[in-house]
C-alpha cells in the first residue's frame, strides 16, 4: 500500500521547468539509427538492407562481406606495341577485299555481287559487276592462286539453272567461250545470280 501512494517530494520534483528540461533529452537508442549530426556517407547492405557506413567492409548486422569492385586495366597509350595489337583490325570494303583476291576493277567498274561457289570441282569465290563476271579459284589467297577467271557481260549469251546428279547449277553461256558451269552456290545465291544475268541480256537485247 505504501508503495502506491505517490511521493509528494517527487511530485513537488516535476515542475514545469523540469518537465521543460526533460523534453530536451534523446530518448532510448534504436538500433540501427545514425546521430542527427552524423553527415558520412552510407551505404545499404544488398543482404539485410540495413545502412552502414559506405566505408565499411562488413556489415554490423549481418556479416555481409562486400567487396571491392574490380579494377579496370590500365589504359595503354595509343602509341605503344601493346594498344596496337589491341586495335581491332579495320574493316575492308567490298573493292578493297576484291584486290586482296587478284581482281582488279576498272575505275568506272562497280561490283554488284559476290559469292561463295564451286567450278570445275574447285571451290572459289564468284564476283558479278557491271562490266564482268569472276570466278576466283581458292577460299584463301596465295601468291601460288592462278589468276581469276573473267568474261565481259556482253559477251553472254545465256543462262540457266539446271539439274545434273541430283545438284543444281547454274550454267552460263558464252558467244566465244565454253560454258561456265557453277554449282555450290546457296540456293537464293544461286536464284539472285540467274536473276542478275537474265536482265543484263535483257539489258543487251533493248540496246
Amino acid at each position: 500500500m505504501l508503495a502506491l501512494i505517490a511521493d509528494p517530494a517527487l511530485d513537488a520534483d516535476r515542475t514545469a521547468q523540469n518537465v521543460e528540461a526533460e523534453a530536451g533529452q534523446p530518448g532510448p537508442r534504436v538500433p540501427g539509427a545514425t546521430p542527427a549530426g552524423d553527415q558520412r556517407p552510407m551505404k545499404a547492405c544488398p543482404d539485410c538492407a540495413e545502412l552502414v557506413l559506405a566505408a565499411a567492409r562488413i556489415c554490423r548486422y549481418c556479416g555481409y562481406q562486400f567487396r571491392p569492385a574490380p579494377t579496370p586495366p590500365p589504359t595503354v597509350a595509343g602509341n605503344s606495341l601493346l594498344g596496337f595489337l589491341r586495335r581491332p583490325a579495320p574493316r575492308l570494303t567490298l573493292t578493297e577485299t576484291l584486290a586482296q583476291l587478284g581482281v582488279e576493277l576498272d575505275p568506272d567498274e562497280q561490283p554488284a555481287g559476290f559469292w561463295l561457289g564451286r567450278t570445275q570441282g574447285g571451290d572459289g569465290y564468284v564476283v558479278l559487276t557491271n562490266a564482268r563476271l569472276f570466278f576466283v579459284p581458292g577460299l584463301r589467297w596465295s601468291p601460288g592462286n592462278p589468276a581469276p577467271r573473267q568474261h565481259r557481260l556482253d559477251e553472254l549469251a545465256g543462262a540457266e539453272i539446271a539439274s545434273r546428279h541430283w545438284k543444281s547449277e547454274l550454267v552460263i553461256r558464252w558467244r566465244d567461250s565454253p560454258d561456265l558451269c557453277i554449282d555450290g552456290l546457296a540456293p537464293k545465291d544461286r536464284r539472285g545470280l540467274h536473276a542478275a544475268l537474265v536482265a543484263q541480256l535483257e539489258r543487251d537485247r533493248l540496246r
